[in-house]
């Protein structure tokens, strides 16, 4: 894909360049977090629970719904949608943390890596460039066995892992451009994957060069029972047994001890935020600044696609961060931080070449119109923290990745049919009464 050769203000240069009056341009957002087929939930699980009830179980009740129902054609078509509602929103390369690798009764696909290759053809279709993680899930919580994993999740043992995963980097880095696809791995989680397992798994990663994702320290009750079954929490075993450097991402990270920050800087580990995602299903707020301070990366991500844009996140952080310490150090630049965190630091996490607009980098980028309402009037100085903290969707007018125009007049070519399929997806699935 087309890379950034040369910044030029030579007559000759401007005189065969394109003009796009009105409006400016940034480097495209990296999403270092995304739950594709997620995105045919959205709406349709976001009742508060009852109090005697699991705060995540509307969510989980129609995650598994889907879960018995998607096909493969189905996952592609979520992806799509998905995928196209990041491009909208600027996001030119994501990560998609994938666990859905089996056949809707929970039998084998012929193909193991059938589910895999629609995400790769979807993310091809649409144009954005992924890191496919693909995710061992071998039990259902700390202490269960693995009957109790979600069977179309359910990984059979340590060794079919790697080998599906060495045959699907074979396969990418056949069929696709290193920088547009590349493979990583990732646990579940802790109460997901046991220690043994995780260690496998993080081995592999380190011997191909792969980044390592995992979800870590979402709750308080998750910690607790790291305790119960290993005598440390999450971040601190990981450390404990070499799995946490610069390769490591844990997303989520709500709940760590000060020791545990300092773990985390020390390695220069990134650590995953999802505002949205995780404010709808009521958990708290990562410890950001404090990690920033000790030298850990912070990235965004959409999750489980309750909605599609990074910048919404970085806001609702923001603001999160401002109601429970109203008087943060003077100087402090939000808009620089958090967009820092929506670009650079996502494609670090994902070991991605985008991120920036320099010399030797891939052309990726998208354009605002400076007279939407949302940005008119603002000064070159303030012109980020108006993107940052008041960007509204309409305001995006082109996105490029690779040199290659893929959304125009803040439309995608295949915009139409994407919708329409997806559409029709969600009525098959869900139906006129469905959730």
């Amino acid at each position: 894909m087309g890379r950034i050769t040369r910044f030029s203000r030579e007559p000759a240069d401007l005189a065969g360049a394109r003009r796009l009056a009105g409006q400016a341009a940034l480097p495209g957002m990296v999403n270092a977090h995304s739950h594709a087929f997620h995105r045919v939930l959205r709406g349709r699980a976001e009742q508060r629970p009852r109090p005697d009830r699991d705060t995540a179980m509307p969510w989980r009740e129609v995650h598994d719904q889907a879960l018995q129902r998607l096909t493969a054609e189905d996952v592609f078509d979520s992806a799509r949608m998905a995928f196209l509602e990041m491009l909208l929103g600027g996001i030119t390369c994501v990560a998609e943390f994938h666990y859905l690798h089996h056949q809707p009764d929970g039998s084998p696909a012929a193909d193991p890596n059938r589910y895999s290759r629609e995400i790769l053809r979807a993310a091809h279709d649409v144009g954005v460039r992924i890191a496919l993680l693909k995710v061992a899930y071998a039990r259902g919580d700390f202490g269960g066995d693995a009957a109790s994993a979600p069977p179309r999740a359910r990984t059979s043992s340590t060794d079919q892992f790697v080998r599906e995963c060495e045959q699907l980097r074979t396969f990418v880095e056949s069929e696709y451009p290193a920088d547009e696809a590349w493979l990583g791995v990732a646990a579940h989680s802790l109460g997901a994957v046991p220690l043994p397992i995780f260690r496998e798994i993080g081995g592999y990663a380190h011997s191909r060069r792969l980044r390592l994702h995992a979800h870590v320290s979402a709750s308080a009750a998750e910690n607790a029972a790291c305790v119960a079954e290993y005598g440390r929490t999450p971040i601190a075993l990981l450390a404990e047994h070499g799995l946490i450097d610069k390769r490591f991402t844990a997303v989520g990270a709500i709940h760590l001890a000060e020791d545990e920050i300092k773990l985390m800087g020390a390695a220069r580990a990134s650590v995953c935020v999802c505002p949205v995602s995780e404010r709808s299903h009521g958990f708290g707020t990562a410890p950001v600044e404090e990690l920033l301070a000790a030298g850990a990366g912070i990235a965004l991500g959409t999750d489980r696609q309750v909605q599609g844009g990074l910048l919404e996140n970085a806001r609702l952080l923001e603001y999160e961060l401002r109601s429970r310490v109203p008087t943060r150090p003077g100087g402090t630049d939000p808009a620089a931080a958090w967009w820092h965190a929506a670009t650079v630091a996502g494609a670090r996490s994902l070991g991605a070449t985008t991120g920036a607009l320099e010399v030797g980098r891939p052309a990726d980028f998208f354009t605002v119109n400076l007279f939407d309402p949302a940005l008119a009037g603002a000064a070159p100085e303030n012109l980020l923290a108006a993107i940052v903290l008041g960007l509204e969707r309409r305001a995006i007018r082109e996105v490029w990745v690779g040199a290659r125009p893929i959304i125009t007049g803040g439309r995608h070519a295949f915009q139409g049919p994407i919708v329409g399929r997806f559409a029709d997806l969600q009525k098959r699935l869900w139906g006129p009464a469905g959730p």
